[in-house]
């Protein structure tokens, strides 16, 4: 009996194991037949599209049917008539565009291992002719922060030469056709958007392209929704300081660094940055770094990590603060405060109210700064005295009648720095170095 049991259940599994194997294998064809219908439906679609620019990569949402949950995706490529494949990609001259792969990709939830996705692909002519051979077509893309694509960007040439300006689709692409072979200016923008192009920022990026005859060109941009950074100055002042003019701000980042200077000495001041992940540390003043290039004056006074470490005290550049796209972000920005009165004798009736600072340099722990900083003051001494925030450095202080004007250097008065560094004989040291 024991043996008939042993023999009857490896029976069994075989059978079980023939039963399970033959039902998978008929689900699998199942969803694929499924599978091949979805494809086919949407290269019909693909075919049946108005114009062959309208059929762009895409994913469409989940699709349940008969049990099961299907996922369509639809990718496409131009092919030049060389055989090549031309994307909106920045890369060299290709021939001229022929015609547009379209590849269709299903899959569906607990495919068996080892199943391939379901493929069906197509070629799509354009309905009107798009090329000449004595004229030439540029590729643009257009593509945000996480490399996803920028739609409706208005990218444009210069000179037009009678080329419309177009927008960029779905897939971030831009084509500008039948255009004369020449030199041309690519300029993309789009609204509240900023780009990052050749270690500048900028609202409209620009790029030069040749255009040769019968071939087309390419090139693209990264641009993204803005951040908005709102600047407080000196926020650690025990009153509010006046602030420059034209104050210089830096923004650091691991892209590279560059400087905007304000317009107004209102705080705070509103920035629009391109959203790099890993942020931005602020600093106050024109820094520019010392780099291989001797002849490009350097100026790193402003960076509290530049100032020589002596006697227990550092200094410490600001901790980068980061921004998604379309954010608003509140950001402190360390200044030296000095605060004096009886700054000489004035003119009564107000008249050198103005105040000029000088970057002078020399001070103790000072790096340095060959380009040089001067940052000016409207109409704010009062009484023959004034609290202002400059960037960190060695500074001299001038009066005058107007804005930016050096006619009268402070030499005497009673000076107090609120911040760290010291002031003696009319030059002030704002020190941003503290205790380790």
């Amino acid at each position: 009996m024991v043996v008939a049991m042993l023999i009857f259940a490896i029976v069994m599994t075989g059978f079980l194991y023939t039963v399970t194997a033959s039902l998978v294998t008929t689900r699998d064809t199942r969803a694929r037949v499924v599978a091949a219908n979805l494809a086919a439906q949407q290269i019909d679609l693909a075919r049946s599209a108005a114009s062959v620019f309208s059929v762009n990569n895409h994913t469409l949402d989940p699709i349940s049917l008969n049990g099961d949950t299907f996922h369509v995706s639809v990718k496409t490529s131009w092919v030049t008539d060389s055989g090549s494949t031309a994307s909106c990609e920045a890369g060299e001259a290709s021939g001229s565009l022929s015609y547009k792969q379209v590849t269709v990709e299903v899959t569906w939830d607990n495919m068996r291992d080892g199943a391939q996705p379901v493929r069906s692909d197509t070629a799509i002519t354009p309905k009107t002719k798009i090329n000449n051979p004595t004229l030439g077509t540029v590729l643009v893309g257009v593509v945000n922060a996480a490399g996803t694509a920028v739609s409706g960007a208005t990218v444009s040439l210069s000179p037009s030469n009678g080329v419309a300006s177009v927008a960029t689709d779905s897939d971030g692409c831009a084509y500008l056709l039948k255009v004369p072979a020449d030199t041309y200016t690519v300029t993309a923008s789009k609204s509240g958007y900023i780009a990052f192009s050749n270690g500048l920022q900028t609202e409209s990026p620009t790029a030069t392209v040749p255009v040769t005859a019968g071939s087309s060109s390419r090139i693209s941009f990264a641009m993204d929704q803005a951040a908005t950074f709102m600047a407080s100055y000196a926020p650690d002042a025990s009153n509010d300081p006046d602030i420059p003019k034209n104050l210089t701000t830096t923004f650091l980042s691991t892209y590279g660094n560059f400087s905007l200077t304000a317009t107004s000495s209102n705080t705070p001041q509103s920035y629009l940055l391109y959203p790099f992940s890993s942020g931005y540390s602020v600093i106050a003043g024109a820094y520019v770094e010392s780099g291989a290039d001797s002849s490009v004056p350097s100026c790193l006074a402003p960076d509290p990590s530049q100032w020589i470490a002596a006697d227990g005290t550092v200094g410490a550049r600001p901790a980068p603060v980061g921004g998604i796209p379309g954010s608003t972000v509140d950001v402190s920005v360390p200044m030296g405060v000095v605060s004096f009165s009886s700054a000489n004798s004035g003119d009564r009736r107000g008249r050198d109210n103005y105040l000029t600072a000088v970057y002078v340099g020399t001070g103790d722990g000072d790096p340095g700064c060959q380009k040089g900083m001067a940052y000016s003051f409207e109409d704010v001494i009062s009484s023959n005295s004034a609290t202002i925030a400059l960037p960190y450095g060695t500074w001299e202080l001038y009066r005058g009648k107007a804005v930016g004007s050096k006619e009268t250097l402070i030499r005497s008065g009673n000076f107090t720095v609120r911040t760290g560094g010291s002031a003696a004989n009319g030059v002030i040291v704002l020190d941003p170095r503290a205790t380790e």
